[in-house]
């Protein structure tokens, strides 16, 4: 329970000599800080901004209470006092308690100090639902502060850590970072620009992936002069046909059993530590994306399973990494992450014991159901696509103990394409259900840093159930679209729910599977087909199925939309009767910039959610006609054809007419905006069909003749 209390004035204790002076310089410090080296500093520099975004936010609701840094409590004023624990550590857990006239904060370590005030802030009302100041929900005006009557103690159900897979290298950004430390995420990528601003939140950084294709190149030259596949062709696994060759030699597994490419890996690891990621805490070690083709050669064989010969591989490297640290070599400890996912052969657990150098590290594994049903929740029976990844899931979960767990999910995978996705239901269900299993750690690939539109929700009760997997789900819905929506709430309300349904397939659809949709139409040449759409069970195997569950969801989502246009058209008309306020004339870009109109704030959120949404209709739409030109074509059908393609035309017309910012390059930085056609990934596709009609029309012309 909370209470009320009135003051008169405000003290935020920073225990540091020179605080009335010097805390909003410690606050920006970042960049003068060797955060492993010098924690004294650090500490002081975390302390600092919680400081003052304590007094920044605590100013704007409450604007006739004098508020002040101090640097010691004076007798007989409300303070609120701030103190790490342990300054060494960037523990995010942290206690809220009374002391006399007012509240303490204490943080377990430096990011526990700062999570604790924004504890009290939100204690207050106050809400970062996205980036930016047009993400945060500002309570009203008052003159009473809200103070716990309990003591509140802050800790992480994912406490193994809570974050993102930023694959995309100029993936970054300060107002991100910052919405992330605000709503206690705290595992990003290591990029420079922004490392110092990081470390200050108390962020740690995860590097690392894909990392061995590049350097296993066949052609990349080794110091003596000759390339890999000429000096060590041994390295490369074994095939399933016992044959080696250079061409497909990236296309199975490397072989673990060779110790000097363990030496090779382990060296390259350990110099890029040195440089470019010496930041780094942790690493992903994720082996070649071969789907499934593991090196057949006995010594491999004889280590066990794909996971078993993955751990041999690890604490081969663990070992390099060890030996690195001990002779001073290496910056800081890191923990290695190792994979289990099918893209490496990796997602069942493995048959053997995990190997003592890596549970001595605290080394993990993460796991990603790549392919998982987002229509299921991953306990459910009856899903033959989630029944496997929970069994395998299992697997990895009695080797806790020696191996902790991180779940990798799919929200916003790079077959989605930022489409208008809602996994409400699938989050409040699915993280539970992964914490109950022992999982400790989230992560997720790929956030979309910009035009979230609805999927501000998705972001948002990630980020609350990684913190606190035992969330009342009915009270933060009410809360956040009241609070995001005002007048609009329950209409949204509504119209997301709507979208989740109308999404629920989306795995069925869109996903890396074989039998997706997409995966199938996008192995079609485009002519007529010799056999039926092969889809999923979901859809019964049957491609009139598939038409007819497309149809139904595509009316789900046009529905969402009506909804939101009669809010948008609510919302206007209300803005004639007011008079606008916080307007003034720009007179520089920055300037611009920062005007905030609250007038306008719906209009604004309606608005992204509509556009996102019109994109998003227009994508399955397409899939949809697709399937029904496909089975036209193959049931001889040309007529019903030829009305497809007629619709697959018009839509893909319209979805050239606008972007669907924004993407990213890889490898190295760039970013890149796409038109709405193309990030459908169907237009290659449409080329090959209209080049196939083409010459069917050319043929028809040439036997009148």
């Amino acid at each position: 329970m909370n209470r009320d209390q009135a003051v008169i004035a405000i003290d935020i204790v920073v225990p540091y000599t020179g605080a009335e002076l010097l805390c909003a310089i410690w606050a920006e410090e970042e960049q003068e800080i060797d955060f492993y080296g010098d924690h004294a500093a650090a500490a002081r520099c975390t302390t600092a901004f919680a400081a003052m975004e304590l007094m920044r936010c605590l100013s704007r609701t409450m604007p006739t209470i004098p508020i002040r840094i101090v640097e010691a409590s004076a007798e007989g004023g409300f303070t609120i006092a701030l103190h790490i624990a342990d300054p060494l550590r960037t523990d995010e857990a942290f206690v809220l308690e009374r002391s006399g006239e007012g509240v303490v904060i204490t943080g377990t370590g430096r990011a526990g100090v700062l999570y604790g005030a924004y504890e009290l802030l939100r204690i207050q009302g106050w809400r970062w639902y996205a980036p930016g100041a047009g993400g945060e929900i500002v309570p009203q005006p008052s003159r009473q502060l809200i103070l716990p009557n309990d003591r509140i103690v802050g800790k992480a159900s994912m406490d193994l850590g809570r974050g993102f897979d930023f694959e995309y290298v100029s993936m970054e950004s300060n107002t991100f970072f910052l919405w992330m430390a605000r709503n206690r995420l705290n595992v990003t990528a290591y990029r420079p620009a922004t490392a110092a601003f990081c470390r200050k939140l108390g962020m740690v950084f995860k590097v690392g992936g894909h990392i061995f294709e590049p350097l296993l190149d066949t052609d990349r030259v080794l110091p003596s002069g000759r390339t890999i596949w000429e000096q060590s062709p041994q390295w490369y696994g074994l095939p399933a046909n016992g044959v080696r060759s250079k061409e497909e030699a990236l296309r199975t597994q490397f072989c673990v059993s060779q110790p000097d490419l363990i030496d090779y890996l382990g060296g390259a690891l350990v110099r890029r530590l040195q440089k470019d990621w010496r930041e780094a805490d942790r690493i992903d070690l994720w082996g070649f994306d071969t789907w499934g083709h593991a090196c057949m050669c006995p010594s491999c064989q004889r280590l066990g399973n794909s996971a078993d010969q993955l751990l041999h591989f690890v604490a081969g490297i663990r070992g390099i990494v060890n030996l690195a640290m001990e002779r001073g070599h290496l910056h800081h400890p890191v923990r290695l992450i190792v994979c289990g996912y099918e893209g490496t052969g990796t997602l069942v657990g493995p048959q053997r014991s995990v190997p003592e150098v890596i549970t001595a590290a605290g080394d993990m594994v993460v796991y990603y159901p790549i392919n998982r049903c987002y229509e299921h929740d991953m306990e459910a029976a009856g899903c033959s696509a989630n029944q496997r990844y929970h069994a395998a899931l299992l697997s990895w979960c009695e080797h806790q103990t020696a191996l902790p767990i991180v779940i990798g999910e799919y929200y916003n995978v790079s077959k989605f394409e930022d489409l208008p996705l809602l996994f409400t239901t699938r989050l409040a269900h699915d993280i539970p259900a992964y914490y109950r299993m022992g999982v400790r750690g989230i992560t997720y690939m790929h956030v979309p840093l910009v035009n979230w539109g609805m999927r501000t929700l998705t972001q948002l009760l990630y980020a609350q159930l990684s913190w606190d997997a035992k969330t009342d789900m009915d009270n933060f819905l009410q809360e956040y679209f009241s609070n995001w929506y005002g007048p609009h709430a329950s209409a949204m309300r509504e119209a997301c729910s709507l979208i989740e349904q109308g999404w629920s397939g989306i795995a069925d659809w869109r996903a890396w599977k074989k039998d997706s949709v997409l995966s199938l139409l996008l192995a079609w040449n485009g002519a007529r087909p010799d056999q039926p759409l092969a889809v999923s069970d979901h859809f019964s195997h049957q491609a009139a199925d598939a038409v007819k569950s497309g149809r139904m969801s595509v009316a789900l989502l046009e529905q969402a939309l009506r909804l939101i246009h009669s809010a948008l058209d609510a919302d206007k008309a209300v803005h004639p009767q007011q008079q606008p306020t916080g307007w003034k004339v720009a007179l520089n870009p920055v300037d611009a910039r920062s005007q905030a109109f609250t007038e306008l704030q719906y209009e604004l959120r309606l608005g992204e959610d509509r556009r996102l949404l019109l994109y998003g209709i227009d994508t399955l739409q397409l899939q949809v006609e697709f399937v029904e030109y496909y089975k036209a074509l193959f049931m001889g059908e040309q007529t019903d054809a030829d009305s497809s393609w007629h619709r697959i035309e018009s839509i893909a017309d319209r979805m050239d007419t606008y972007f669907v910012p924004i993407g990213y390059e890889q490898p190295g930085a760039g970013i890149e905006s796409k038109a709405g056609l193309t990030r459908s990934q169907l237009r290659e596709l449409i080329r090959r069909c209209r080049n196939w009609r083409h010459l069917q029309a050319q043929s028809e012309v040439q036997r009148q003749g």
